[in-house]
């Protein structure tokens, strides 16, 4: 059995602001995003790590080095790049204020099955499961009696793990979203490829 414990990263200036922060862009964490990296660490203190990977970007790597930096068995962090957000194309790095009026973006939130960034060069929800899910599976395959550390973004994390639940695109964003340095936790069966959900957005230890 391999088991992931999946964190979202702190929370950024870009969170806070309401500007598109996809896999083209970075904003730097808050004091608040790096506080509760920490409090995260502190809570997965005593988890016996054999492994820690994270999207490559700024944000990530982070938040999974604060988390990491509080754990009572240091381990080796390792950038994937299909961890990375989801790309919003030229969206990204815009006031999502900006685009409330589009179609596009009124099913990017509530209508993901019918979400077509093609005009704007963003990525799809499919081609995020298919990325998403190469890691998961090559992960599994690979360590298949690990415990796993993953830092990743939202949305990567909010599609990949609704859908090795057995949730369709449409509902990738029906009830609770990820929040900010949230843990949520993924077993996998490395002999069946089947995937259990063991927990959902745990956030007792934010502050």
């Amino acid at each position: 059995m391999t088991t992931f414990y999946c964190v979202r990263h702190g929370k950024t200036e870009y969170n806070q602001k309401r500007i598109f922060q996809g896999g083209l862009v970075d904003s730097p964490l808050l004091p608040e995003g790096i506080q509760n990296a920490k409090n995260a660490g502190t809570y997965l203190k005593d988890i016996s790590f054999s492994r820690a990977f994270c999207s490559p970007q700024k944000r990530a790597v982070d938040t999974a080095e604060n988390l990491i930096s509080q754990l009572s068995s240091p381990i080796e962090l390792t950038t994937i790049q299909d961890l990375r957000e989801m790309e919003f194309g030229s969206w990204d790095g815009k006031p999502e204020e900006d685009y409330h009026q589009f179609e596009e973006f009124q099913h990017l939130v509530h209508s993901p099955h019918l979400y077509n960034p093609s005009l704007f060069n963003g990525e799809s929800f499919q081609e995020l499961i298919d990325r998403g899910m190469t890691v998961f599976n090559n992960l599994s395959q690979q360590y298949p009696n690990d415990t796993i550390l993953i830092v990743s973004h939202g949305l990567t994390l909010q599609t990949i793990l609704k859908h090795l639940d057995g949730s369709p695109i449409s509902d990738i964003r029906k009830g609770k979203l990820l929040d900010n340095t949230s843990l949520t936790i993924l077993d996998c069966n490395s002999q069946t490829m089947n995937y259990k959900l063991i927990k959902w957005n745990e956030t007792s230890y934010l502050d």
